[in-house]
């Protein structure tokens, strides 16, 4: 107990203080700390080391900082009276910090709960308040504008029209997308260059401008996410359903339509298994979507596009903020440990 661990492999860096006894791995290096030190000192010594430790780390895939450069590592050592004045400056600022963090986190939940809510009035209800509404015969759709139909998915699409054989050339290029390259926000993040031979087996179903993609695996994950411009030869995992939109239905519309709370709730609820929750496309393809007439639809996607884009922008802001603050907060530590700030006054 109070032991200081310092992983040097896989997660390089992180550190803490045991809370009682019991044993590690060789991946951690451990330091019990004797009459010279505190073990608190220690770890704001280790959290402020990130860039030691990245000039250190070894290997790409699995990364780590050998044991005799772990030895190498060297640091001021005050007397413990002053240890204990740096640790309590250091608690104090970063409980500030960490509060403005946190405030700024909050701020970010609620700029998407907004976004998720703007989409989901403009997608059942409509943008014109005053128009009559009737009872859509949905119950987790409730009233629609009397002027809008509803209809099931598969009225309205195709599902996975598009898929490579297994007999396709194994020298066949690809750029391809799997579940977790998508994020929640509808925006493909990550993207693989592969052949068909080195590609995974999953790596199956074609795409093109204008589809819509699906997570029916992992649905927990909401990976859903519009077909904008894809680079030639895209394709996505069969964890995904391609949704391609036909002629009442538009891109603009469908890429919200499908990531309403609505939608995606019912997905997720009705999806079987554990770790990988799945649905199948033949069921999600039986759920109801209110159809406004095109033009409708067509003002709707832009109205979204705009609003959505405002409330990504404040986001980034936001996220940027706290980007800031934590680079503040590892530059307060270090400067604190390092005796760049004088910092007696906590002793007294």
């Amino acid at each position: 107990k109070g032991t200081v661990i310092l992983s040097r492999t896989a997660s390089v860096g992180f550190s803490g203080i045991m809370a009682a006894e019991m044993a590690t791995t060789q991946d951690l290096v451990n330091w019990v700390c004797g009459e010279s030190s505190r073990s608190e000192y220690l770890l704001y010594v280790f959290r402020s080391m990130e860039h030691e430790f990245r000039r250190l780390t070894m290997g790409s895939t699995h990364q780590t900082i050998y044991m005799p450069d772990v030895g190498t590592f060297s640091t001021p050592v005050p007397s413990i009276l002053e240890q204990d004045g740096i640790v309590a400056f250091i608690r104090k600022e970063t409980a500030r910090i960490d509060g403005l963090v946190a405030k700024k986190e909050r701020l970010i939940e609620l700029l998407r709960e907004k976004r998720a809510a703007l989409i989901a009035q403009a997608v059942t209800k409509g943008l014109d308040p005053s128009v009559p509404m009737k009872d859509s015969g949905v119950e987790w759709l409730g009233e629609i504008p009397a002027h809008w139909e509803v209809k099931r998915l598969k009225h309205l699409a195709a599902l996975n029209p598009e898929s490579l054989p297994d007999a396709t050339d194994p020298t066949r290029e690809m750029v391809y997308v799997d579940i977790g390259g998508v994020d929640n926000l509808g925006r493909i993040v990550e993207q693989e260059q592969l052949t068909f031979a080195s590609a995974p087996s999953r790596a199956r179903r074609l795409v093109r401008d204008g589809d819509v993609i699906v997570s029916t695996v992992r649905t927990y994950l909401r990976a859903i996410a519009p077909i904008s411009e894809p680079e030639p030869g895209m394709v996505v995992s069969t964890g995904f359903a391609v949704v391609r939109p036909e002629d009442e239905l538009t891109t603009d519309y469908a890429a919200y339509a499908l990531r309403t709370p609505y939608f995606v709730e019912r997905v997720v609820a009705n999806s079987k298994g554990v770790s990988f929750p799945a649905i199948n496309e033949s069921e999600m393809a039986t759920y109801e979507l209110a159809l406004p007439p095109e033009p409708e639809q067509r003002a709707i996607g832009a109205f979204l596009d705009r609003e959505a884009a405002k409330i990504d922008a404040l986001v980034a802001k936001v996220r940027d903020a706290i980007d800031r603050l934590k680079e503040l907060r590892t530059a307060l530590i270090s400067a604190a440990v390092t005796g760049k700030i004088d910092v007696r006054e906590e002793t007294t």
